[in-house]
């Protein structure tokens, strides 16, 4: 972490720590100077054995409680993605592989396209639950999946 301080002192630029999967990493991350936390598991080649990152940013983003950015990367494929991230605390989306996917496919313009359809998507499901603007998101419209359903 001393690391991360020195790295923030001698640079010009905002400091963006990957890689933060635990509520403490964060607050260390934020007391050593950094402008941003991207919850990250790199894809869970570094350690098969990490959370998946929808599962550790509502904790990082508790313990940040809007200080610095919180990010998430990973497993966005969707704009519903999009939306439960943000309801769970992200200020923002990473999004690689569908990009990487559709530039294979179709150049420029399947990336355009990809990111046309996650907004439509994101849109969509905001119009369904009555939110105009992503300011309107928070965890009310998760369902919540540990509690008992009626069988």
């Amino acid at each position: 972490w001393k690391d991360v301080a020195w790295l923030q002192s001698i640079s010009h630029v905002p400091l963006l720590l990957k890689g933060i999967v635990t509520a403490d990493d964060a607050e260390r991350g934020v007391n050593a100077g950094a402008r941003g936390i991207l919850v990250s598991n790199h894809g869970g080649r570094a350690l098969d054995t990490l959370p998946a990152t929808i599962d550790a940013l509502p904790e990082v983003a508790e313990r940040v409680g809007g200080r610095i950015p919180v990010l998430v990367g990973g497993g966005v494929r969707r704009g519903t993605d999009v939306l439960k991230a943000v309801a769970l605390g992200a200020s923002a989306v990473l999004i690689g592989r569908p990009y990487c996917y559709a530039l294979s496919v179709g150049g420029a313009g399947g990336v355009q396209r990809a990111i046309e359809i996650l907004r439509v998507e994101l849109e969509m499901a905001m119009q369904l639950m009555g939110r105009r603007s992503l300011r309107e998101i928070d965890r009310s419209i998760l369902w919540n999946t540990l509690m008992p359903t009626p069988r």
